[in-house]
Protein backbone atom coordinates (compact mmCIF):
# COMPACT_ATOMS: atom_id res chain seq x y z
CA UNK A 1 0.00 0.00 0.00
CA UNK A 2 3.17 2.40 1.02
CA UNK A 3 4.50 1.64 -2.54
CA UNK A 4 1.41 2.35 -4.52
CA UNK A 5 1.55 6.12 -2.75
CA UNK A 6 4.48 6.66 -3.31
CA UNK A 7 4.14 5.51 -7.03
CA UNK A 8 0.99 7.84 -7.38
CA UNK A 9 2.71 11.03 -6.00
CA UNK A 10 5.87 10.24 -8.14
CA UNK A 11 3.36 10.49 -11.07
CA UNK A 12 1.36 13.20 -10.41
CA UNK A 13 4.55 15.51 -9.56
CA UNK A 14 5.88 13.97 -12.69
CA UNK A 15 2.22 14.99 -14.50
CA UNK A 16 2.35 18.50 -13.39
CA UNK A 17 6.01 19.33 -14.51
CA UNK A 18 4.99 17.74 -18.10
CA UNK A 19 2.30 20.41 -18.20
CA UNK A 20 3.75 23.14 -16.77
CA UNK A 21 6.77 22.98 -19.29
CA UNK A 22 3.65 21.80 -22.24
CA UNK A 23 1.95 25.59 -21.73
CA UNK A 24 4.86 27.84 -21.74
CA UNK A 25 5.76 29.81 -24.42
CA UNK A 26 9.81 28.78 -26.14
CA UNK A 27 12.49 31.44 -25.93
CA UNK A 28 13.36 30.92 -29.54
CA UNK A 29 13.07 33.65 -31.47
CA UNK A 30 11.18 32.93 -35.13
CA UNK A 31 13.09 33.04 -37.90
CA UNK A 32 12.57 36.47 -40.08
CA UNK A 33 12.34 35.92 -43.72
CA UNK A 34 11.84 38.45 -46.50
CA UNK A 35 8.16 37.16 -46.70
CA UNK A 36 7.62 37.52 -43.15
CA UNK A 37 4.22 40.24 -42.63
CA UNK A 38 4.82 42.56 -39.88
CA UNK A 39 3.27 46.15 -38.30
CA UNK A 40 5.11 48.75 -39.64
CA UNK A 41 5.38 51.88 -37.94
CA UNK A 42 7.71 54.79 -39.10
CA UNK A 43 10.95 56.42 -36.75
CA UNK A 44 8.51 59.20 -36.00
CA UNK A 45 5.59 56.60 -34.99
CA UNK A 46 3.05 56.90 -37.42
CA UNK A 47 1.31 53.58 -38.67
CA UNK A 48 2.22 52.56 -42.11
CA UNK A 49 0.33 49.40 -42.13
CA UNK A 50 0.92 45.42 -42.25
CA UNK A 51 3.37 44.40 -45.11
CA UNK A 52 6.24 41.84 -45.77
CA UNK A 53 9.98 43.09 -45.10
CA UNK A 54 10.30 42.72 -48.81
CA UNK A 55 7.36 45.05 -49.20
CA UNK A 56 8.17 47.70 -46.68
CA UNK A 57 12.27 47.81 -47.71
CA UNK A 58 11.35 48.19 -51.28
CA UNK A 59 9.10 51.38 -50.19
CA UNK A 60 12.49 52.89 -48.23
CA UNK A 61 13.89 56.16 -49.81
CA UNK A 62 17.71 55.87 -49.30
CA UNK A 63 20.20 53.27 -48.85
CA UNK A 64 21.18 52.48 -44.82
CA UNK A 65 18.74 54.88 -44.04
CA UNK A 66 16.14 53.85 -41.39
CA UNK A 67 12.78 54.30 -42.71
CA UNK A 68 10.27 51.69 -40.68
CA UNK A 69 10.11 49.79 -37.41
CA UNK A 70 8.48 46.37 -37.69
CA UNK A 71 6.46 44.66 -34.93
CA UNK A 72 4.44 41.59 -34.04
CA UNK A 73 1.05 43.33 -33.80
CA UNK A 74 -0.73 47.06 -33.55
CA UNK A 75 -2.83 48.18 -30.87
CA UNK A 76 -5.12 51.51 -32.04
CA UNK A 77 -2.19 53.04 -33.79
CA UNK A 78 0.37 51.69 -31.23
CA UNK A 79 3.20 49.14 -31.88
CA UNK A 80 2.93 45.83 -29.97
CA UNK A 81 5.62 43.84 -28.28
CA UNK A 82 9.50 44.31 -29.41
CA UNK A 83 11.02 45.78 -32.48
CA UNK A 84 11.42 42.56 -34.60
CA UNK A 85 13.15 44.16 -37.50
CA UNK A 86 14.36 47.80 -38.91
CA UNK A 87 14.22 48.42 -42.19
CA UNK A 88 16.23 49.80 -44.48
CA UNK A 89 16.51 50.26 -48.52
CA UNK A 90 16.84 47.15 -49.88
CA UNK A 91 20.52 46.51 -51.67
CA UNK A 92 20.23 45.69 -55.53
Amino acid sequence: MKSLKTAVAAIMIAGGTIAAFAFTKSDKAELLTAQTELHWFSPGGSYLGEKTIAEQEAECPGDNFLCARGYDGENNGAPVGPIRYEAKKAQP
